[in-house]
């Protein structure tokens, strides 16, 4: 956003500046000018290939810019012609406003409607840049005789750019406005240590997973890290902190973007899983089970954690589903730990067990 801001920022303090000036002082000022405008230009070049991931090439940016200012201290210092100079100044805008596009048409294509309008925005932005020294050239064939600034050329260059700046500036603000409440609502809706989704998250983003699914059932498994408070206290808060986000990278490992991995809190964490059947829920959760046995704590000693699996057909059985399944999590805790426990269901086998 700040290469953005530049963009704006000092090409308008260049227009201000040589609106009030006339065409001798206009050579006088124009390398320094010069500056601003290929500076700002580049600018936006390099503000919209950053949000793409990408670069706008400062080097040849560099490269450009030096030419060009070569080029307008020669034809103001040594030689005064104006209109070559402008020439100088719009070709060498254009090729800098250029740079960006490879980075940008060569980024991720977002599915967000106001990122691809700020993606268009900026192309009729570089058409614009391309159009304006042909523009400049017809009148360098016209040959007006009048000051610059006082010129129907200028006015309508003035008038060009302000409405593109208006367009481009006011979709800038509603993408960046609307990154803003993404970034919030993803801070509200992330645990901050593990990166997971967290219990407000699970409770608004649940129900609506299960009502729009048209893929076979849903399982909820909660999964508990046994003995956690013992890790805490013999190895440290520290060891502590790196199993949970070692949990939550087996869970993420072991799950499709269809479902979602929640810590609920604490040690305890969540997986809704969109599966064909309950036996389905259980071969997955076993997976998980023996993927965390593979994780070495100090000493040697081994991860393990037990699990609760119920099968979930409405969102309305959501919380009675949480209860059942942290019932049955309690009953692999009682028989020894480090196990799956499912419910029953209909058409597969009632008190379903499978353990270590």
């Amino acid at each position: 956003m700040i290469w953005l801001a530049a963009a704006y920022i000092l090409p308008a303090f260049a227009i201000a500046v040589q609106s009030m000036q006339t065409n001798q002082q206009l050579a006088q000022t124009s390398v320094v000018l010069g500056c601003f405008y290929l500076f700002g230009l580049w600018a936006i070049a390099q503000g919209m290939a950053q949000r793409s991931g990408g670069s706008a090439y400062p080097k040849i940016a560099l490269l450009i810019s030096l030419v060009a200012l070569v080029g307008l201290y020669y034809f103001s210092q040594v030689v005064d012609d104006l209109h070559v100079r402008m020439l100088i100044l719009n070709i060498a805008m254009a090729l800098l406003v250029l740079l960006g596009v490879a980075a940008v048409y060569r980024g991720q294509k977002s599915a967000d409607l106001f990122e691809r309008i700020l993606r268009g925005s900026y192309l009729c932005f570089v058409a614009y840049s391309l159009i304006r020294p042909l523009v400049i050239a017809i009148a360098i064939e016209q040959g007006p005789s009048v000051e610059l600034t006082q010129s129907p050329m200028w006015l309508l260059m003035l008038a060009a750019n302000l409405l593109l700046s208006l367009w481009f500036i006011g979709v800038l603000l509603v993408v960046t406005f609307r990154e803003v409440l993404l970034t919030l609502k993803k801070e509200r809706d992330l645990d901050s240590l593990t990166h997971l989704l967290n219990r407000r998250a699970f409770f608004e983003q649940a129900p609506v997973r299960i009502q729009r699914s048209r893929n076979g059932l849903w399982a909820l498994l909660i999964c508990d890290v046994d003995h956690f408070k013992q890790i805490n206290d013999t190895l440290g808060h520290a060891a502590g902190d790196e199993v949970l986000r070692s949990v939550a990278k087996v869970l993420l490992r072991n799950t499709r973007h269809t479902d979602l991995v929640v810590r609920l809190g604490g040690e305890e964490f969540v997986v809704l899983l969109n599966c064909d059947s309950l036996q389905c829920a259980c071969v997955a959760a076993e997976r998980m089970r023996e993927q965390f046995a593979e994780v070495r704590l100090a000493m040697g000693q081994k991860l393990t954690a037990s699990f609760g699996v119920v099968v979930i057909e409405s969102a309305q059985q959501l919380q009675s589903a949480i209860n059942q399944a942290d019932a049955l999590l309690y009953l692999a805790k009682k028989t020894g730990r480090n196990k799956v426990v499912s419910a029953p269901v209909a058409d597969e086998p009632a008190g379903q067990l499978v353990s270590a």
